[in-house]
C-alpha cells in the first residue's frame, strides 16, 4: 500500500501531473490522461469497452510515488480499422512515451492488451489483466499463449464465481486475488491496483522476463490464486 499523503516524511517530492481530461499530449492521436511521475516506469491503463479514460479517475487521483500513468481515452477512434487499432494505440502512446510500457486492462479490454503486445512487441514490457470475465478469458487464451512479455492476472476475491470457477490456462501466467474486492476492483478498490501496478513495475525492474522458461498454471481458477496483492 503506499503511504499516506498526510505524513510530511513520506510525502512524495518528485513532481506530479494530471492532465485535463480533452488533453492531448503532444504528437499523440489519443485523449490521454497522465499522472504520477514523469520520470517514473510508464504505465498504460485501458478502460473497458463502453467506457471511456474517467474510469480511472479514482486510480489516477491516487498520483504516484513510482510511475507514470497513461490513460488513452479509447471511447472513439475514427477511421481506425478494428483489426488496425492495437497497433495504432501503441503507436499514439509512443509519441510521447518512448519507454516500453506496462500495459493494465479492465475487464474485456483484455483483447486490445494482448494485441498490442503482439502488434508491438518492442514497445511493451508486460501485461496486467484486472477481473476478465469467463467469456473475455476464453476469448483471448489463444493469442495470450502467443505472448512472449510477463503476464499477471487479478481479480477480486468476491469477483463473479462464473469466471473463478472456469479453468483456462496460459502460459506464464500468474493469478492473483484482491482482498475485499468484488469485480470491478478498478473502481471498488483503486489503491489496491496501484499497489498491483507497483509490485509488477519493481519485477519487471528486478528480472526483465520473469516467466523466461514458461510454466502452464490455470488462469481463471480459485485454487490458483495467489494472495495477497503482488507487492505485499
Amino acid at each position: 500500500m503506499h503511504p499516506p499523503t498526510d505524513d510530511p516524511s513520506t510525502t512524495p517530492t518528485r513532481r506530479e501531473r494530471v492532465t485535463p481530461h480533452d488533453a492531448v499530449a503532444p504528437g499523440a492521436a489519443v485523449p490521454l490522461h497522465e499522472a504520477g511521475d514523469e520520470q517514473g516506469a510508464p504505465v498504460v491503463l485501458l478502460h473497458r469497452r463502453g467506457a471511456g479514460a474517467q474510469v480511472w479517475a479514482p486510480t489516477l487521483a491516487l498520483g504516484s510515488w513510482s510511475v507514470r500513468l497513461l490513460a488513452p481515452d479509447l471511447a472513439d477512434l475514427p477511421g481506425v480499422s478494428e483489426g488496425a487499432v492495437a497497433a495504432y494505440v501503441v503507436d499514439s502512446l509512443r509519441a510521447t512515451e518512448r519507454r516500453a510500457l506496462l500495459v493494465v486492462a479492465e475487464g474485456d479490454a483484455a483483447p486490445l492488451a494482448v494485441e498490442m503486445a503482439l502488434a508491438r512487441p518492442e514497445a511493451v514490457a508486460g501485461l496486467v489483466l484486472l477481473a476478465p470475465d469467463e467469456h473475455t478469458a476464453r476469448a483471448v487464451v489463444e493469442r495470450l499463449r502467443l505472448v512472449t512479455v510477463p503476464v499477471w492476472a487479478a481479480a477480486g476475491e468476491r469477483s463473479d464465481p462464473g469466471a473463478a470457477s472456469s479453468s483456462v490456462e496460459v502460459p506464464g501466467a500468474r493469478w492473483l486475488r484482491l482482498p475485499g474486492v468484488g469485480d470491478e476492483p478498478v473502481t471498488e478498490h483503486p489503491d489496491l491496483v496501484i499497489d498491483l501496478v507497483h509490485g509488477a513495475v519493481a519485477e519487471l525492474a528486478a528480472t526483465p522476463r520473469p516467466q523466461d522458461g514458461r510454466r502452464y498454471i490455470t488462469w481463471v481458477s480459485s485454487e490458483a490464486c495467489v494472495k495477497p496483492s503482488l507487492s505485499r
